[in-house]
């Protein structure tokens, strides 16, 4: 898709003509930037950024992979990075600050703007994950005993200083949060009247410490342009935008969607390196590969001779184990999302488990009655046929009960003992799945055939 402007770029490098590679990206946006430079090496992208405006460079780097942009910020010089985090908000200057080093972090907090210094150092105390960790200071403000008149003046000298800003928070003389005025309230307000007379209470706020998970979901369920955080003593300290919460939307989705696949960490699958990407992954690997080798033991040391007195049984246990597993992963996927947006609760455990048995029961058993008639007529014996037929019908009923049990039982498990219930979930169910189903199914084979 960029192949032409990457080409150019490459020979503007090779020249070094920092004013073509400055034309070739000047009308694109951040996010298109990031997805052109990533192709290059960690050294041109620093050379890249160089080239560009410093206004453009910080939100450049935060769209960058996690692990490109933490390489790209130890090769930046101090005065390329200062220059750039100068142009962002506070909760994005205090994300790009969070991931340098320490002696780099603390010389750039120092020669940093005495109130943006502080401001960001206040929002590094919190959890990156918290909603004091997505918050930002730049707000406004103004005393619920102002004038109309007095408040817009306000306005006009800190508009400057303040990102899009559509509610202005009002707090009363001990600077507690008392309420908010809509823009277009306070511009058809009487310039004489009291900001008290035409605010609107307080919906609702968040404290600094609460995960930004249930910060989403505030969002979603008050349909919130932006949300005000407060203190122990509920005294305005920030907001959370909507634009924050995106980012946290679709953070918190990749972070599932890797875990329930039993992958630690986002990967990019060319730009990434070969030892992240291998940390990452390896480990559920070896989890879900030990418990296969435990059924392959199991089944050459208990369940040999019933293979081979009936190899037909062989041919047909993927498809067990296959069907099963799909169950399982199905029930977890719909059990995680259901925690994740807060439609169900740990309370309802039983409720929800029982609910996914019943469904499991009945599709076990519409896919053991089409394997089972299947393996009937493959056999092409009646007498055996109809054994077959049996061993297949109830091990996949079986298997498809049991695998919705542990789909909706392990994330709930994990959500009890307040770990993520995705973490694993997906390597974790299929072990436990395919352990019971091969045993299932040849326990009954050895019974029946």
């Amino acid at each position: 898709m960029h192949t032409e402007t990457i080409n150019k770029i490459k020979k503007s490098l090779d020249i070094g003509d920092s004013y073509q590679i400055k034309l070739e990206l000047s009308d694109r946006n951040p996010a298109e930037i990031a997805s052109i430079i990533i192709s290059f090496s960690d050294d041109d992208i620093c050379r890249i950024l160089n080239t560009l405006s410093s206004d453009n460079i910080a939100e450049i780097i935060l769209e960058l992979p996690e692990d490109i942009r933490s390489k790209v910020l130890k090769r930046l010089d101090n005065d390329s990075i200062l220059s750039a985090i100068e142009n962002l908000e506070s909760d994005d200057a205090a994300d790009l600050i969070s991931e340098l080093g320490d002696e780099k972090s603390k010389k750039i907090l120092e020669d940093m703007n005495p109130q943006d210094s502080s401001d960001v150092q206040s929002l590094l105390q919190y959890d990156e994950e918290s909603a004091g960790g997505i918050m930002q200071t730049e707000l406004v403000e103004v005393k619920d005993s102002s004038l109309i008149k007095d408040a817009i003046n306000w306005i006009r000298l800190i508009a400057e200083d303040v990102p899009d800003f559509y509610q202005i928070y009002v707090t009363n003389e001990n600077d507690k949060l008392v309420g908010t005025v809509s823009l277009k309230s306070l511009v058809l307000a009487s310039p004489s009247s009291v900001i008290k007379s035409i605010m609107e209470p307080i919906e609702i706020s968040v404290e600094p410490e609460i995960d930004q998970e249930q910060v989403s979901k505030i969002f979603s369920d008050y349909d919130l342009v932006s949300l005000p955080v407060v203190d122990k003593n509920e005294r305005l300290i920030g907001r959370i935008t909507s634009d924050d919460i995106l980012d946290v939307v679709n953070e918190e989705a990749e972070e599932d969607l890797f875990a329930l696949a039993g992958i630690n960490e986002y990967n990019h699958p060319i730009y990434s390196s070969f030892i992240s990407k291998t940390k990452s992954r390896l480990p559920w690997l070896l989890i879900t590969l030990i418990g296969e080798l435990i059924i392959a033991y199991i089944i050459a040391i208990y369940f040999q001779p019933t293979l081979e007195k009936f190899i037909l049984l062989a041919a047909f246990m993927p498809a067990v184990m296959a069907t099963g597993g799909s169950v399982g992963i199905q029930t977890s996927a719909i059990v995680i999302r259901a925690l994740g947006t807060g439609t169900i609760n740990i309370s309802q455990t039983l409720k929800v488990i029982i609910s996914e048995l019943k469904l499991s029961t009945l599709l076990g058993v519409i896919c053991g009655l089409v394997a089972g008639v299947t393996g009937y007529f493959i056999t092409g014996a009646k007498d055996v046929g109809i054994d077959f037929f049996k061993v297949i019908f109830l091990s996949l009923s079986i298997a498809s009960l049991m695998s919705a049990f542990f789909g909706a039982s392990f994330p709930l498990l994990l959500d009890k003992i307040k770990s993520d219930p995705a973490n694993g979930s997906g390597p974790f169910v299929t072990m436990a799945n395919d352990l019971f189903s091969a045993i299932a199914y040849l326990l009954i084979a050895l019974f029946i055939m």
